[in-house]
């Protein structure tokens, strides 16, 4: 028998050493492969003067006499495809649209040229580190090639081989994806004050452009939901909320703080803004606020307004957006989730099938690209072993609840994936008036320390578990002991933005800060004594990893004086276990229990974080309704989307 046995075992021996050897070869074939991948600039090395707004500002207040190798820099950055090109195409197709005929032929047939060998969508030939997938570049793109195609119909198209009408019918369906993922779900940029601006050029140059009713029609109703967000969180004009995608100038708030000064021109001062991707609406003969909108934004009642926008990634395969087909994938990366267990294979599939290696943004993704790993389906598990800070991109579902009163704003996105990384997520802060804002934040980076996002400023180490009630909100941290996968580092403090040269009374008391400005009252209370950061006076550093912070906002309205509301404040009961991070706290006759990770109780009952689509006293819907009216002072917006009927009166 063992004569017999022997050979088998050997040849299974072998077999598996040769199964090893084949891996190992295979492994080092893709390691040489991949050392191979070279990046492509997405920025320029030396700035390019780009004069593209200036030119159509001039030619739609009038002008005649045009200096038209002033296009020549914003030509050069399109024919590169440097990243946002596809803001630069915003105006230029206005100038195309509204003063073509003033255009030289041979300077137009160089305009020409760059339109037609342009890369409009990542299936098409090419390489370049140009954004296609967050939400706004999805639909800034597709508005540019749609109106682009219909100009030119019957162009062949060199770089896609495809004619002008086919770039049409081809940006056509992405658009009316794009929005109807936004009428059904709201924003996944929800309230940022950055990224609205590209919205509203892209969906203008549609509405004033586009033969298609269907689209014209859509995108005034999308531009509208746009605006009732706007209206809704802003105050006095001020729009800085909880958000998306927000960055340093989106959280601290201040005079710039107007969308470009999109709410002083429809319900403030009424001045008009200047050049820039916005300028269309200055000119638009298609697009008329509702005037209901504007009521709504000049509300200085108290009013609660609790909105959901956006989807979470576990909510995708059940809402149909799970595959890697372009709808589905416009999801997915318009959320910014790439690396996530439950997306992290799509992704792979989506560089390799669009030849992105060499883009700038997702070039690290080279590091899965191993055959092993797709062979075996590994990349979801090696995700989860390793929890790596790119998950913290995606930006999910965001609940938000805001509280408005004529003195201030207090706003948080409730209960955001407590403790994940937050790339540009902006969960929390108050609004002084229309003044300045106010925040706390877990930072990602050291001080000064350059990084985009997250960075000193923008985002978070680690998400705080953030629960609002009306003028009050808790917000408890948990900051692990040791950094994460590709962490770039992990501060054992939080901070808050605080301005104090801009209150009238400012000062720190321990563990409480209070401020007064005009008649608008806040404070905060923290687990540890707080400390300005150095010689800074606008930075409060609270030390520790296991912390909570309580921010309380008041009124000369609501508690007459400051000094009265600064001991009704020190006399409200506060406790926490830093073990178990739970805090209660009790104020104006309720109590709040809050524990990490888990429910947000109000005087003993639990309270549902998880909105309806719309939940205001101007509006109440449901995802996915068909229809929607907002409501206020006798004026109304009513619209249904499949339908296409849209009436404000």
């Amino acid at each position: 028998m063992n004569g017999i046995n022997m050979p088998k075992k050997f040849k299974i021996k072998h077999i598996l050493l040769l199964l090893l050897l084949g891996v190992a070869i295979t492994v080092v074939v893709d390691l040489i492969r991949i050392s191979k991948y070279e990046l492509i600039p997405r920025r320029p090395a030396e700035k390019i003067k780009l004069q593209d707004n200036e030119v159509q500002y001039e030619l739609a207040n009038g002008a005649t006499e045009i200096d038209w190798n002033r296009l020549d820099g914003t030509l050069r950055y399109i024919k590169e495809e440097y990243d946002c090109s596809d803001f630069r195409l915003v105006n230029l197709i206005r100038i195309l649209y509204e003063a073509g005929d003033q255009i030289p032929e041979d300077y137009k047939n160089k305009i020409e040229e760059v339109l037609f060998n342009f890369r409009y969508w990542w299936d098409e030939s090419g390489e370049n580190s140009m954004c296609y997938w967050s939400e706004n570049h999805q639909i800034l793109f597709a508005s540019a090639e749609y109106l682009i195609g219909q100009k030119y119909p019957d162009t062949i198209f060199p770089n896609s081989g495809l004619t002008g009408k086919q770039h049409l019918q081809k940006a056509r369906k992405r658009i009316l994806d794009w929005l109807e993922m936004r009428w059904n779900y709201g924003f996944i940029e929800f309230y940022s004050g950055t990224y609205y601006k590209e919205d509203i050029g892209a969906l203008t140059n549609l509405i004033d452009f586009a033969e298609d009713e269907e689209i014209s029609v859509k995108c005034r109703m999308i531009l509208d939901l746009l605006f009732y967000d706007v209206a809704t969180q802003n105050i006095n004009t001020m729009f800085v909320s909880a958000s998306g995608r927000a960055y340093k100038n989106n959280r601290t708030g201040g005079s710039g703080s107007t969308l470009g000064g999109m709410t002083t021109y429809f319900w403030g001062s009424g001045e008009k803004i200047g050049p820039g991707m916005m300028h269309g609406m200055m000119t638009t003969q298609k697009y008329e606020l509702p005037p209901v909108i504007a009521e709504i934004a000049k509300d200085s009642s108290n009013v609660v307004i609790r909105q959901s926008n956006g989807l979470d990634i576990s909510e995708l395969k059940a809402e149909g957006y799970y595959g890697t087909d372009t709808r589905s994938m416009m999801m997915q990366w318009g959320m910014e989730a790439f690396t996530n267990p439950e997306v992290v294979r799509n992704s792979m599939k989506h560089i390799r099938n669009c030849n992105m290696f060499s883009n700038e943004f997702i070039g690290e993704f080279k590091i899965l690209d191993l055959k092993v790993i797709d062979w075996l389906h590994l990349e979801p598990l090696l995700i989860r072993l390793l929890n790596p800070q790119p998950n913290g991109v995606a930006i999910q579902k965001g609940n938000t609840y805001t509280y408005k009163t004529k003195d201030y704003s207090m706003y948080t996105a409730q209960s955001y994936h407590p403790g994940t990384y937050g790339d540009q997520q902006h969960i929390f802060g108050m609004n002084i008036k229309n003044h300045f804002s106010i925040f706390h934040t877990h930072p990602a980076i050291e001080k000064d320390v350059e990084n985009q996002s997250p960075n000193y400023w923008v985002g978070y180490g680690h998400i705080p578990h953030a629960v609002q009630d009306k003028n009050v909100n808790l917000s408890i941290y948990n900051i692990p002991d040791k950094k994460g996968m590709m962490e770039m580092d992990l501060l054992d403090y939080t901070r808050a933005y605080f301005p104090s040269e801009k209150f009238d009374t400012a000062y720190i008391d321990r563990n409480y800060v209070f401020g007064k400005k005009d008649e608008t009252y806040c404070a905060f209370i923290g687990a540890n004594n707080f400390e300005f950061r150095d010689e800074a006076n606008d930075d409060v550093i609270q030390k520790g990893k296991q912390t909570f912070w309580i921010t309380e906002a008041g009124s000369k309205n609501e508690d007459d004086s400051f000094e009265a509301f600064v001991e009704r404040i020190k006399n409200s009961k506060v406790s926490f276990s830093a073990e178990t991070l739970e805090l209660n706290y009790q104020s104006n006759g309720k109590t709040y229990q809050l524990k990490f990770g888990e429910d947000f109780m109000i005087d003993g009952k639990l309270t549902d974080t998880n909105y309806s689509r719309y939940d205001s006293p101007y509006a109440k819907a449901e995802k996915k309704d068909k229809t929607l009216t907002f409501n206020y002072k006798g004026k109304s917006l009513f619209l249904d989307f499949d339908k296409l009927i849209r009436i404000y009166k």
